[in-house]
């Protein structure tokens, strides 16, 4: 298993559980990324429909969103999710070691092993 890092994690955690919360700007963004991802890996045909579909060419506002690249937009659209929604955003963490877990709903951390289950 990878080191922990908790921003990283944070950053996983909101974009899975609470994308409803992104502005749609965000998630154009995070479109684009995804996109040449998958454009990165395809034949040139399909590589040029995914960009030109879902990417971000011609668009100024997603290009300097992405400006500091996609670790650094993903982040800072992670923290104005839990500036903006604190009441909305609760993060689950494990009761022994703090870590966040994987999903909302987890009983158990992969990070410590701690299981709470019949709590």
């Amino acid at each position: 298993m990878d080191e922990y890092d908790e921003h990283a994690e944070l950053d996983r955690y909101v974009w899975d559980y609470h994308s409803g919360l992104f502005t749609e700007l965000e998630l154009q963004v995070r479109r684009a990324h995804h996109a040449e991802l998958k454009a990165s890996d395809a034949s040139e045909p399909m590589a040029r429909m995914l960009r030109e579909r879902f990417g971000a060419q011609g668009d100024r506002d997603v290009m300097r969103a992405l400006a500091d690249g996609w670790a650094t937009f993903q982040s800072v659209a992670r923290a104005r999710v839990m500036r903006d929604h604190p009441d909305t955003v609760v993060v689950n963490r494990c009761p022994d070691c703090g870590r966040v877990v994987k999903t909302p709903k987890a009983r158990q951390c992969m990070w410590c092993g701690c299981d709470w289950h019949r709590e």
